[in-house]
Parts: structure tokens; sequence; C-alpha cells
């Protein structure tokens, strides 16, 4: 059995709950407060994309060990790989300003 590629935009639609609600999870495990999370397909470049804003965490050094243990969960548990990873740091008092009144 080979292993897809890409994904149609129906399967994503299908998995992506539950591959945000894991990849949460697994983050907030490790201590890092996750305030927004989004994933992409894209169907024109075949790319998964994981976008995710941090609050606070414990170790900023701790980002690509997460990143890795994500990737190979992924890979495990859904058989899809993502092709890269967006980190945001935005502490809770700058998101508070950025909000409107």
């Amino acid at each position: 059995m080979t292993k897809p590629r890409f994904l149609s935009p129906a399967l994503f639609k299908a998995v992506s709950g539950e591959m945000a609600s894991h990849i949460k999870q697994k983050l907030r495990a490790m201590e890092m407060d996750v305030t927004a999370m989004e994933l992409h397909n894209s169907s024109q470049t075949r790319t998964l994309r994981v976008y995710i804003t941090l609050a606070r965490t414990t170790n900023l050094k701790a980002l690509y060990l997460a990143e890795s243990i994500i990737c190979k969960q992924l890979q495990a548990e859904f058989s899809m790989q993502p092709h890269a990873f967006y980190w945001r740091y935005q502490p809770p008092e700058r998101a508070a300003k950025a909000a409107p009144p």
C-alpha cells in the first residue's frame, strides 16, 4: 500500500479536526500555550502546512523537538507528513492590545 503524497480536499476536511486536536493536545502536554492553530492543505502546491501561535512556553528551544514529535505521530496515525511548520509567539498582553475594544 502506497502512502498518499497529497490529500484530497474531502479527505483533509474529514481528518483536519482530529489532526488539529491531536497537535494541540501534544503541545499542551509539553507546556506550550497554543492560542491559535491552522492547518492548510494546498491543492496547487500539494503541501500540508501547520501554522501555530503560542502565548506561552517554558522553553522556546523545545519548538524543534515538538515539531519533530508531532511530525512522527502524524505520520504514524494519519499517514500524513506536514511540509512546513510556522511558529508565531504572541504574548497575551500583545494579543490584548491587538484586539478591538
